[in-house]
């Protein structure tokens, strides 16, 4: 006999708890017996929606990716200054990835499973990211408030040291020294210990998430 049909709804269900267990645990502590429960249904309905743990750990991942791609687009797009602009999105990319510290060691490792529709959404994201920020660098540089660079890999710069921050932090850190530390040196590097003269809040709100990954 034929299953429920599945239906857009449940999916979403699905995710939204997925995405609440795995905040609160390492991947591999969470069991599909942990969300099949707190849903309230039965592992087979779980697995019509989703083949495989890592399958719905990617799902719930770019639910709350999208949400946070959709916060530094929006801070990107506001007429500040360069610095201001740079601070709002490490900050908002840091607390997003500060509580999910491992997607960022699995997403690397899961990505190939992805479907290619789903791998070029993500690789379009990332790059709508990496150009605004460019073209932020660039109009700071026309206008005299930083010197001319290369602005494309000055962006994978920023977001290598967010990534590197973010994986190997110590349990004790937190986001805002973090972010702290990352915006100092992008701007001012190591030079008499500049970085830790960074402005200790942002300049522009900072949208809580749950962009695509540095």
């Amino acid at each position: 006999m034929r299953g429920r049909k599945k239906t857009d709804a449940r999916r979403a269900a699905i995710v939204r708890c997925a995405a609440e267990v795995f905040s609160g645990r390492d991947f591999h502590k969470v069991r599909t017996d942990d969300i099949v429960q707190q849903l309230g249904i039965g592992k087979g309905t779980l697995y019509r929606y989703f083949d495989s743990k890592e399958a719905m750990y990617l799902a719930a991942i770019a639910d709350g990716l999208d949400g946070l791609h959709t916060a530094v687009t929006e801070v990107l797009r506001q007429d500040a200054p360069v610095e201001a602009i740079v601070d709002a999105v490490v900050r908002t990319m840091v607390q997003y990835f500060h509580r999910q510290r491992h997607a960022l060691l699995l997403l690397a490792r899961l990505e190939p499973k992805r479907k290619p529709r789903e791998r070029e959404e993500w690789q379009q994201r990332r790059t709508e990211v990496v150009t605004l920020v460019r073209r932020a660098l660039e109009r700071a540089a026309a206008r005299g408030e930083i010197a001319p660079l290369n602005t494309r890999l000055a962006v994978e710069a920023l977001f290598g040291m967010i990534r590197g921050v973010c994986v190997y932090r110590a349990e004790s850190d937190r986001p805002d020294d973090l972010s702290r530390l990352i915006i100092g040196l992008f701007f001012h590097g190591l030079h008499n210990g500049a970085w830790a003269k960074a402005p200790r809040g942002p300049a522009l709100a900072v949208v809580p998430g749950s962009v695509p990954h540095p």
